[in-house]
C-alpha cells in the first residue's frame, strides 16, 4: 500500500513538473520569440551578440589564424577580444557555419540557453527532492521578473552551471546511497531521482564544460570540489572533476595570453578591481534591483536566500552559487558596478530557497476535492501565487519596449542607411552606446565616438553620416538641423550640417 502511495506521487510530482514547467517554458518561447528577429542595437545584448558576430565574421573572412583565433574584433578594433572563456566564440561559430550568419543566428544560443535554465532548475529541485508544485510555482515566479526575463538570454548564463548542480547532487546521493545499511536506500534527497549516478567522466566533462563557459562557472567548480573533498567517499570524484575544471582554465588562459595582449589583459583586470565609491556602489545596486525585480520580490530575497542556505537539501547548491558569485564580484567589483546583470546568477539559490519554503508548506496540490481546511488554504495559496506569476509576466511589456525595442532602432538604422561615400570611421556621438560593437558589424567600418560640440567631428567629411540620438542633441542642433533617416530615437545626420557656424 505504501509502496503503491510513493509510485502515485511520484507519478503526480513528474506530471506537474512536466505540464506546469511546460507552461513557464511555453510563455518564456513565445515572449521571446520576436527578440530573436530584432536587430542589434544599443543594449547588453546588442553589443554582446555584436562582438560574437566580429567574430564569426572575421573567421569566416580570415580563417583561424586571421581571426586571431576566434577573438579578433576587426574593424572595430585591431585588439582581439579574449576577457572570456571561449565556449561562446565556438558555439557562435558552429551556429554560424551551420545556420549561417545574421540576428537570429546570434540570438539563437541565448534563446536555447535561457529556456533550458528553466528546465535546469526544474531538473535540480526534483534532484534534491524538493516538491514539484513548490518547484513549478517557485520558477514561475523566478521567470517572470524582468532580471530573468532580460538576461536569462544573455549568453549561456547559468544554464550549464545547473547542469553541473544537478549532476553533482546526483552523485552525491548516489554516493550516500552506496554507504546505506539497506538495500537501495535511504536516499538523500527525497524522491527525485534514482540512485544511481553519473559517471567519473560525465561529471568531468560537465565541470570541464562549465568551467570553459565563463569565469563564474570555473569559480563554481572550483567550489564543489572544495566542498566535496571534506568526505573521503567524494575525493576521487572531486580530483576528477577539479582536474577538468583546471584543464578548461588552462586552455584558455593559454588562448588569452597567446592571441591577446598581456598588457591590455593586465591593464583591463586591474581596471576591474577598482573599487567604486560606496555611496554610488549602492545607489548603483540600488536602482538595479529596483528596476529589475518587482517590489513584491525584493521582500523574498533574503527570506529565500536564508531558506536555500538553511534547507539541508538546497544548502550546498545555493552556497556554491553564491560563493562563486561573491569571489567573482570582490574580484572585480568595477565591472559588478556598471552591470546591471552582474547578480543575476543569484536567482538560482532564490529559486531554490522559494521552493524550499513552498514544500515546507506542503504546497502540493491535493486532490480533486479538498477534504480539510488546511488542504483548502493550500489550494487557495497556489492558486494567488499562480495568478501573481501570471501578473509578473503581464507587467513585462515596458521592458520589452525599453530593453530591446526602443534600442534596437539604432542597428536597424544603420542596417538600411548605408555609410556615406568613402567614408572610411562610423561616426558614433556620445551618449549613444558606450560600446557600438554593431555600428561596426552593419557599416564594417572601425567606430569612433565623438561629442557633437567642439571639434569632435573635424576629421570627418562632410558626407560622412553621424548617429546621434535625436533627443540628445543640442538644442541649438535639434532646432536647425534635419536628419538624413531617423528611426526612433535614433538619426543620422552629416557632418557637415552638424558642423554650426
Amino acid at each position: 500500500m505504501r509502496t503503491g502511495t510513493a509510485i502515485r506521487r511520484f507519478d503526480r510530482g513528474w506530471w506537474v513538473t512536466v505540464l506546469g514547467g511546460g507552461a513557464v517554458l511555453t510563455t518564456l518561447a513565445v515572449g521571446w520569440w520576436q527578440l530573436l528577429f530584432l536587430p542589434l542595437g544599443a543594449s547588453h545584448d546588442g553589443r554582446i551578440n555584436a562582438r560574437f558576430g566580429l567574430h564569426v565574421r572575421n573567421l569566416f573572412e580570415g580563417g583561424l589564424p586571421g581571426s586571431d583565433y576566434l577573438a579578433s574584433m576587426a574593424p572595430f578594433s585591431e585588439q582581439p577580444y579574449v576577457h572570456h572563456p571561449p565556449l561562446l566564440n565556438l558555439l557562435h561559430a558552429l551556429v554560424g557555419a551551420v545556420l549561417g550568419q545574421g540576428e537570429w543566428q546570434l540570438h539563437l544560443i541565448g534563446y536555447i540557453a535561457g529556456l533550458a535554465t528553466v528546465a535546469g532548475l526544474l531538473w535540480l529541485a526534483r534532484e534534491l527532492g524538493l516538491g514539484a508544485t513548490g518547484a513549478v510555482l517557485a520558477v514561475a515566479l523566478v521567470a517572470g521578473t524582468p532580471m530573468f526575463w532580460i538576461y536569462a538570454r544573455l549568453g549561456l548564463g547559468v544554464s550549464l552551471m545547473l547542469v553541473l548542480l544537478a549532476l553533482s547532487v546526483r552523485h552525491l546521493r548516489a554516493s550516500d546511497a552506496e554507504l546505506s545499511p539497506v538495500p537501495g536506500g535511504p536516499v538523500p534527497g527525497g524522491d527525485g531521482g534514482s540512485g544511481t549516478g553519473p559517471s567519473a567522466t560525465l561529471l568531468a566533462t560537465a565541470a570541464g564544460v562549465t568551467a570553459f563557459s565563463g569565469w563564474t562557472g570555473a569559480l563554481l567548480v572550483a567550489v564543489l570540489v572544495v566542498w566535496g573533498l571534506r568526505y573521503p567517499r567524494l575525493r576521487r570524484a572531486c580530483w576528477s572533476v577539479g582536474a577538468a575544471g583546471a584543464a578548461a582554465v588552462a586552455v584558455t588562459l593559454v588562448w588569452a595570453v597567446t592571441v591577446g595582449d598581456v598588457t591590455e589583459l593586465a591593464a583591463h583586470a586591474s581596471n576591474r578591481r577598482q573599487w567604486p565609491p560606496w555611496d554610488a556602489l549602492v545607489e548603483n545596486y540600488r536602482w538595479f534591483y529596483g528596476t529589475l525585480f518587482a517590489r513584491w520580490i525584493r521582500w523574498l530575497i533574503v527570506p529565500a536566500i536564508v531558506m536555500g542556505v538553511a534547507d539541508r537539501r538546497t544548502r550546498m547548491s545555493s552556497v556554491a552559487v553564491m560563493a562563486a558569485l561573491a569571489v567573482w564580484t570582490l574580484a572585480n567589483p568595477d565591472a559588478a558596478y556598471v552591470h546591471d546583470y552582474w547578480t543575476y546568477p543569484l536567482l538560482v539559490p532564490v529559486f531554490l530557497g522559494m521552493a524550499a519554503i513552498l514544500d515546507r508548506l506542503g504546497c502540493d496540490v491535493p486532490g480533486v476535492t479538498p477534504r480539510s481546511g488546511w488542504e483548502r488554504a493550500r489550494l487557495l495559496m497556489v492558486a494567488v501565487l499562480v495568478v501573481v506569476a501570471l501578473l509578473g509576466f503581464r507587467g513585462l511589456g515596458p521592458y520589452r519596449q525599453a530593453y530591446f525595442e526602443a534600442t534596437s532602432d539604432a542597428g536597424r538604422l544603420i542596417r538600411v542607411v548605408r555609410p556615406g561615400p568613402a567614408q572610411e570611421v562610423a561616426w558614433v556621438a556620445e551618449g549613444v552606446d558606450p560600446l557600438p560593437y554593431w555600428a561596426s558589424y552593419y557599416w564594417d567600418l572601425p567606430v569612433t565616438e565623438v561629442p557633437l560640440d567642439g571639434d569632435g567631428l573635424r576629421s570627418a567629411m562632410d558626407t560622412d553620416l553621424v548617429l546621434a540620438r535625436s533627443d540628445r542633441l543640442p538644442e541649438r542642433m535639434r532646432l536647425e538641423v534635419e536628419p538624413v533617416a531617423e528611426q526612433g530615437r535614433y538619426a543620422l545626420f552629416t557632418a557637415g550640417s552638424l558642423r554650426l557656424p
